[in-house]
């Protein structure tokens, strides 16, 4: 055996006796519990006891450790404090610690998921999108598609926002609370091809003139103005009611409905007759197609249709290529209705009407019924139904003041009934949502958190105007309710509120810029419709307040998503009428006591231009 060298053989010896004589402390490790799936709700927590210590599992906090230290072959045993539901752990919830940190599995379930989807348009060649929502999930989109997003937890609060891409996106429905109904965020990538229009010649642009511009009627002979256009003709078209005394044919005797071309400059009266007779009753109320082509109003001319003997209002359409007027409030026989019609609204494509009607023979209904009910009239189809059923018979149960979505599938309206939906039990006037295709109404006047809200200072029967955007998803509506919110409403005025159609999630629009109550009441009138931009992301009205930046009885728009608000008109004397906002917030329409417009020596309604420019991207 050969003989190891004296001094590597000592070294050895001393390294083999410290390893022999080594004990290591016993090692320390850790116990934690995480949710077992990526999808779980952000309103839950769920508690969970060492027998020494409590964790919490929620959103914020997916994956927990005890602060405890475990040794290597120590017992553990985990039990669940608290929580919406019993948990199930995929691992054992009693055992040995091991040489490793223990994360347990937890399975915590969800509430019911709603399945969203993301629609992405303007995606060109070459170029990704990526998205996120509050999830953490991510999607990249190469391509124009609809793509689906996956589940959503019920009651939760909701995020997708854009992470990356070429350039910003305008996103719709894409925050919110989650409900039952699917949602298809949408996410608009085009290149913007239509921005801000340039200031016109001239903001303030009287519209109650001659088409020679040598007769004007004032802001007392005038009312109820309607606007219309897109695109590069937004704001072209305006309807009102008018005097109009020796303007295209009028006497002046009764008030009529005038259209103008703002762009042509022409102004025709429209409520005559076939043989260019003009009404020989009052008309009120028009309503103006997108495109300016249709007009329909209510009248007490009997004038208009041979077989016009009901002495009640009617309701009428006048298209701009025929110049014709057609009767719509008809009978099952086809002449007048045997009660009168009114409030009615046109869809922005002009396929289809609704309006208000005491009558009981515009479609068959059941005894007993109530009246007046809300009416719907295809246009093209000539077949005419009425939405305002009792939720158990299918009965006439009542309703009024209905407000219309651009391509006719949506309507809001007013009523003061509880048989129109079940639970209702306030025995209030409510608003009301009207889907086509779906089974029944939505009541949309509840508080933010589902409830029913209180009677404030306002009659429990009143006439309240709602007014739904073009594209159906948000409808606004006044009330002076003081629970409409969770946070306390102490203003003791009437207030508007905007409710999205797609989350049922409802909010109060009218604070100041430095977000205190109005002093006074928003609109002026009660329950007065509000103007509201296509895609909802502007108002419009006309304030008492005087902390919102104009004198007492001015007018402003308001962002309903950063809650801006920009002044019209800032008279300190005067007053003004209710105001119409345009296709896309660029514009408002409104009768004004003073004489805005430089050019001519009158009050009246005007076109105003909104000077700041609320359209960032005119694509639709």
């Amino acid at each position: 055996m050969p003989k190891l060298n004296s001094f590597k053989g000592k070294a050895l010896i001393t390294a083999l006796l410290l390893l022999l004589n080594f004990r290591s402390p016993a090692q320390k490790v850790k116990l934690g519990i995480s949710y077992a799936s990526s999808i779980y709700s952000n309103k839950e927590r769920f508690e969970f006891t060492n027998g020494e210590q409590t964790i919490v599992l929620d959103f914020q906090h997916p994956a927990v450790y005890f602060s405890k230290e475990y040794q290597a072959g120590q017992p553990y045993s985990i039990s669940q404090l608290s929580g919406p539901r019993p948990v199930t752990f995929l691992d054992q919830q009693r055992g040995t610690m091991g040489n490793e940190d223990k994360l347990l599995m937890a399975n915590c379930g969800h509430p019911p998921l709603t399945i969203y989807k993301l629609k992405v348009i303007g995606v060109e060649q070459g170029e990704t999108f990526k998205f996120s929502d509050n999830y953490r999930r991510t999607y990249n989109i190469p391509i124009s598609t609809t793509t689906n997003l996956g589940g959503y937890p019920r009651g939760d609060d909701y995020l997708i926002s854009q992470t990356e891409g070429p350039r910003q996106c305008r996103l719709s429905f894409n925050q919110g609370i989650v409900g039952e109904n699917s949602i298809t965020v949408q996410a608009d990538c085009r290149k913007v091809t239509s921005t801000n229009p340039p200031a016109p010649q001239h903001r303030f642009d009287l519209v109650t003139r001659s088409s020679d511009n040598k007769i004007f009627n004032t802001y007392y002979e005038s009312s109820m103005p309607v606007i219309g256009g897109k695109g590069e003709d937004e704001a072209r078209y305006v309807a009102f009611v008018m005097y109009g005394k020796n303007i295209d044919g009028s006497n002046g005797n009764y008030r009529q409905i005038f259209w103008r071309d703002r762009k042509a400059g022409i102004t025709k009266l429209i409520s005559k007759s076939a043989t260019g007779e003009q009404g020989n009753g009052n008309s009120f109320s028009p309503s103006i197609s997108t495109d300016g082509r249709f007009i329909v109003f209510e009248t007490y001319a009997t004038n208009f249709s041979g077989t016009d003997n009901n002495t009640v209002r009617d309701i009428y359409l006048w298209d701009k290529t025929t110049e014709q007027l057609t009767l719509i409030s008809k009978s099952i026989s086809g002449t007048t209705a045997n009660g009168e019609s009114y409030e009615p609204v046109i869809s922005g494509d002009g396929s289809t009407i609704a309006y208000t009607s005491n009558a009981s023979d515009i479609v068959k209904l059941e005894p007993v019924f109530n009246t007046p009910n809300v009416y719907v009239c295809d246009v093209n189809g000539g077949s005419t139904a009425f939405i305002t059923k009792d939720f158990e018979t299918g009965k006439a149960a009542g309703g009024y003041a209905p407000s219309i979505s651009d391509d006719g599938t949506k309507i809001a309206f007013c009523a003061y009934t509880s048989r129109l939906v079940k639970n209702d039990v306030n025995n209030l006037w409510d608003i009301f949502l009207w889907q086509r295709g779906a089974p029944a109404l939505k009541r949309i006047s509840m508080t933010a958190s589902g409830g029913e809200r209180n009677q404030g200072t306002e009659s429990s029967s009143r006439v309240v105007w709602p007014s739904i955007s073009g594209n159906g998803e948000f409808v606004v509506f006044a009330t002076t309710a003081t629970n409409m919110e969770n946070a306390e409403d102490k203003n003791n005025a009437q207030d508007i509120f905007i409710y999205n159609t797609l989350t049922d999630h409802v909010k109060r629009v009218t604070k100041a810029n430095d977000l205190s109550e109005p002093n006074g009441d928003s609109p002026v009138g009660q329950g007065e419709r509000i103007g509201i931009s296509y895609d909802g992301s502007w108002i419009a009205y006309n304030t008492n307040a005087t902390n919102l930046g104009v004198p007492k009885g001015n007018i402003v728009i308001q962002s309903t998503q950063d809650g801006r608000i920009i002044p019209i008109t800032t008279s300190t004397y005067g007053s003004t009428a209710r105001p119409m906002l345009s296709r896309y917030g660029n514009y408002v329409t409104a009768g004004c006591s003073e004489k805005y417009d430089q050019r001519f020596p009158s009050s009246g309604i005007f076109v105003i231009y909104t000077d700041k420019g609320p359209c960032i991207s005119c694509n639709e």
